[in-house]
């Protein structure tokens, strides 16, 4: 691959949020440091044990590391009272000492969500309160409607009476496109960021839609959402006979920063959390950018050759993640700029 002069482009995208993920910032928004946009509503989508938590909390910490955004507060919804992380392992002090939940009760224990009348509510008092925020809703499957949990108990009552219960539940996805359409413009209006998190359901009607996943909630979620951001599981990463993470295959649903349809790997290891060095390494020695002679690498922009551990240690200890984004950004304009079709310009 024909090698660009290294310049840094950073400031150029200052005003994107980073994922805490250089690939899947470059996946979004063709640069590795940022790519979440201000008053915007993210939908992440995958399968059990994909990242889908540990992607959100890596861009919330990666955000908290940043100065110019003291002022956001950090709003964690556990929907599904699953939370488990060491946050301060694997997130960080600064984003643990700003972590705060939805609201608290008398006894200063968090409250979660159970309904998506509650995650409304949440979402308009934090913007009452007045602080730019980003809000994570883990996750809209573990939210009912308030209309579907009184037909779930008058269904229960009929049943304790030798009834059947009539009636349908469905009133979820109705409800989801009334409050986004409601609080997409309080986003914007507060710089604030939404991250909603999905898991991922069989589409019975795969043969005739094209697809075998699909999520709850209806079509509000893609339709109001800048990023839908869809992860698998790929292969798992072990050591001794045991597994200690997994590649993290991402496919971009959809993309109103760049348009692009775009996918790559990431692995994710259990006490690290997301690999972003492995990973851009990986990228830039399988296009090319980087020469690979059996078990040594070829650096050149960080001065640098040998075996892909040894040279994430040399990245990490030397601090060099900004010139090996640097080099990532290069190879990724170059490929990018390479499938343009450099036609005649129909309108001047």
């Amino acid at each position: 691959m024909r090698r660009r002069k290294q310049q840094s482009q950073k400031d150029v995208y200052s005003n994107l949020l980073s994922t805490g993920c250089a690939m899947l910032n470059s996946i979004l928004a063709d640069n590795p440091w940022g790519a979440l946009r201000k008053g915007t509503i993210v939908n992440i989508i995958g399968d059990s044990s994909a990242g889908k938590s540990i992607l959100a909390f890596t861009a919330l910490a990666s955000i908290a590391s940043n100065p110019e955004f003291n002022n956001y507060r950090f709003i964690y919804d556990d929907a599904e009272c699953a939370d488990s992380f060491n946050i301060e392992k694997l997130f960080g002090n600064k984003l643990k000492k700003r972590l705060e939940a939805p609201a608290y009760d008398a006894d200063k224990n968090p409250i979660a969500s159970d309904t998506i009348e509650d995650f409304h509510m949440y979402v308009k008092d934090a913007v009452k309160e007045g602080s730019p925020f980003v809000y994570i809703l883990d996750s809209f499957d573990a939210l009912d409607s308030d209309a579907d949990e009184k037909k779930i108990e008058e269904a229960l009552e009929a049943r304790r009476k030798g009834k059947k219960s009539t009636g349908s539940y469905g009133s979820k996805a109705k409800k989801a496109s009334e409050l986004l359409r409601n609080i997409r413009t309080d986003l914007k209006k507060t710089d604030s960021i939404l991250i909603i998190i999905s898991q991922v359901r069989e589409n019975l009607n795969a043969m005739a839609f094209g697809s075998k996943k699909t999520r709850s909630g209806g079509k509000a979620l893609k339709h109001y959402s800048w990023y839908e951001i869809w992860l698998y599981l790929g292969k798992k990463i072990t050591a001794k006979d045991r597994q200690i993470g997994v590649n993290t295959i991402v496919k971009i649903g959809k993309n109103r920063q760049t348009g692009k349809i775009r996918e790559g790997t990431f692995p994710i290891y259990y006490d690290l959390g997301i690999d972003d060095v492995t990973a851009c390494v990986e990228f830039l020695v399988n296009e090319g950018y980087w020469s690979k002679k059996k078990s040594t690498i070829i650096a050149p922009e960080i001065d640098f050759e040998g075996t892909k551990a040894k040279m994430i240690e040399y990245i990490e200890t030397n601090n060099l993640e900004d010139k090996l984004y640097n080099a990532v950004y290069a190879c990724w304009t170059e490929i990018e700029e390479s499938l343009e079709l450099h036609r005649k310009k129909r309108f001047e």
